[in-house]
């Protein structure tokens, strides 16, 4: 799609389903979302909350069109190319009214949306909104029921895993991510690329987390947890990497365990800042009930 031939066209804010999604749907999606969001910030068109639901849903895009063999550089292209255009036809264009329009219209119902699943190649982030969640993001390894996630801490959200609390408890828990500053170019299983099994990068080009507090907890079932939070700047670190990455936590044992073996679980990174930005989304507002009329005064 060429930057002259680019219209602004209805859109909603949620990508096809991954399982039958096409490259070509969602990159126009894709582009028209990027158009709207430059043009936003030229104009402020947007609340909090439907800046968020357009990011995630830029976020969800861009994702499917990686695990479609997209490139970032022709990613980087195109979202260059439209959002100049976009920004050229200015504020009270009739196009960027009329689409401006469109997402507040759909916001005000995806806004009543409190939970959505995110699913990638090999996994799926699950978001949640309520308050009442102690996961706002969240993914469980089935076999060992370690989750990994964005949990709640008062008004904040931190990068947390959370396992059984069984057995001793681990010295440590790292997390093990590609650092770009050794390896620019995508982790995928390979130096040639792509591998079948979801594979975390070696340690010589890594950037190792390490999980710098512990809490107990119980799960939502009421069973004992062990909650390893990692530093605030994990988020950023983790959120920059391809969607089609994987990440390794290592469990460290205790010293006094008399196995030392360290067991590491294997996470996709897939769209967790889809899920992230979700998450983030405020509750909906819903204008006051009207007061009652009054009762006849009594005779």
């Amino acid at each position: 799609m060429s930057r002259r031939a680019l219209t602004f066209a209805v859109l909603g804010l949620l990508a096809a389903p991954a399982a039958s999604a096409d490259t070509a749907a969602v990159q126009r999606t894709w582009l028209e979302r990027v158009a709207i969001s430059a043009a936003d910030k030229s104009c402020n068109l947007f609340t909090v909350g439907e800046r968020l639901a357009l990011q995630s849903g830029i976020y969800q895009a861009e994702g499917e069109l990686l695990r479609a063999n997209k490139t970032a550089a022709e990613m980087d292209k195109l979202a260059t190319e439209v959002s100049t255009h976009a920004r050229s036809l200015g504020c009270a264009h009739p196009s960027v009214v009329e689409v401006a329009a469109t997402v507040r219209s759909s916001y005000r119902q995806f806004a009543k949306t409190s939970y959505l699943d995110y699913p990638a190649a090999r996994s799926t982030w699950g978001a949640s909104r309520s308050e009442h969640d102690k996961w706002a993001v969240s993914q469980t390894d089935k076999a060992t029921n370690v989750v990994l996630g964005l949990r709640r801490v008062k008004n904040d959200l931190r990068l947390a895993i959370s396992m059984p609390a069984k057995g001793m408890e681990p010295s440590s828990v790292q997390l093990v991510l590609r650092d770009p500053g050794k390896m620019p170019e995508p982790w995928l299983g390979s130096i040639a690329g792509a591998t079948k099994e979801l594979s975390a990068p070696p340690r010589s080009i890594a950037k190792i987390e390490w999980a710098g507090e512990i809490r107990k907890g119980k799960d939502v079932v009421g069973d004992p947890i062990w909650i390893f939070y990692f530093n605030p700047g994990a988020i950023t670190r983790l959120e920059a990497l391809d969607p089609r990455e994987a990440m390794r936590l290592d469990f460290v044992p205790s010293q006094r365990s008399k196995n030392q073996t360290v067991k590491s679980v294997s996470f996709e990174v897939g769209d967790i800042r889809a899920a992230h930005a979700f998450a983030l989304i405020p509750p909906p507002e819903y204008a006051p009930a009207p007061a009652s009329a009054a009762a006849p005064a009594a005779h």
